[in-house]
């Protein structure tokens, strides 16, 4: 494995948020946000060629003048099947298909009495959309039709569900999230089908896999995949037992299965083989696990990190999960969201982005990949 070049994709820039996408389709161009700034410059998405290098702005949102906040971004995920993609901004979602000349179309408002989440995730084949949608009591879901703009609900959960995703293996199964603090929550990675979890039913037994079970493991920032109805998903650092690392579950009843042994993984993403796998790091990479003050002192930094949303270094590893080598990318600053470093990798492995909040030149960047 090795690195083939570095290009930086702009000042202010950021990518999809893990479980979302940032790669066209087609395989040729990546998706990011430049943030809004200082001057009420609005949030704005741009493609970038990966061959070419051309950058371009996709065309601006259509929204009221309304004065824009600094850093104000969009949340944005690029279908994996078709050349569209779905967008929240301003509490309404936005579709947009990939050729040139196309524009916007609005497809949802945020209900009265209702919070839309910022995180929308589109189906493989481009024709539906999920949004989260939280009240005073109350998180659900709703599925919208792309085309005609009609919606359903899907499940509502009176704690707080979130990170809806589909599966790109089966998009029937629909992964989410039991959101709150790490260590309090366990059972944090649910899934949902119609006819075999129409209620949604927890994938990951944080107990049962701990090697001390009566001390959960700390799980999240799950990222379903392609090559099975399976997802990749972090036990973190600040989980009070082993074996901390990058975990492989299922929605189909299997057991969770340990892939990487570390002590240090935050995010998590996977190409479509599901043989490559890409993390940054609440520590400084442990390729043999973090131990002893070393590893009490990462989590202290993380943890204090996470408060004050103060920078910390963040690295960016790949892992070969079939023959066990891992390739050290980078070493990012993180600070709070956007400038999680969220790594992720192409469908074909060929290419990896990240986001970096080095200051001064806070932005993401792409990486082109050898992985023969």
């Amino acid at each position: 494995m090795k690195i083939l070049s570095r290009s930086f994709l702009g000042k202010s820039t950021s990518i999809a948020y893990p479980h979302g996408n940032s790669f066209t389709a087609d395989g040729e161009s990546v998706v990011v946000c430049r943030t809004a700034d200082e001057s009420g410059r609005p949030p704005q998405l741009l493609i970038r060629n990966l061959q070419t290098s051309e950058i371009r702005a996709l065309p601006p949102i259509p929204t009221d003048a309304a004065a824009v906040q600094p850093n104000t971004t969009i949340c944005f995920d690029v279908a994996h099947a078709a050349p569209r993609l779905v967008a929240t901004y301003r509490a309404d979602l936005w579709t947009l298909h990939l050729r040139r000349g196309a524009t916007w179309r609005h497809v949802f408002a945020q209900p009265e009495g209702v919070k839309i989440q910022d995180l929308p995730a589109i189906s493989p084949d481009g024709r539906r959309c999920l949004i989260g949608l939280d009240d005073a009591s109350s998180h659900g879901v709703v599925e919208v039709d792309l085309e005609s703009t009609q919606t359903r609900t899907l499940f509502v959960k009176k704690w707080h569900a979130n990170h809806f995703h589909y599966s790109p293996h089966d998009p029937s199964w629909i992964g989410f999230a039991h959101e709150g603090p790490a260590e309090q929550i366990t059972d944090r990675c649910w899934v949902w089908h119609p006819t075999h979890a129409p209620e949604g039913r927890v994938v990951f037994n944080q107990f049962k896999v701990s090697d001390d079970p009566a001390k959960p493991l700390a799980v999240g920032h799950e990222r379903w995949t392609f090559h099975d109805v399976s997802a990749y998903v972090v036990a973190y650092a600040v989980s009070p037992s082993t074996k901390r690392g990058l975990y492989e579950m299922f929605a189909d009843g299997r057991e969770p299965r340990l892939l990487r042994e570390t002590n240090t993984a935050w995010h998590c993403n996977v190409d479509a083989s599901g043989r490559f796998a890409v993390i940054d790091t609440s520590a400084a990479w442990d390729a043999v696990p973090a131990r002893g003050p070393e590893f009490e002192n990462g989590v202290a930094r993380h943890r204090q990190a996470d408060r004050e949303k103060l920078p910390n270094l963040s690295d960016i590893v790949l892992f070969d999960l079939r023959t066990g080598e891992h390739l050290c990318v980078a070493r990012a600053t993180r600070t709070k969201h956007p400038f999680h470093p969220h790594p992720a990798l192409s469908a074909d492995a060929r290419w990896l982005v990240f986001s970096d909040a080095t200051p001064g030149n806070t932005g993401s960047w792409l990486i082109e990949l050898d992985l023969s």
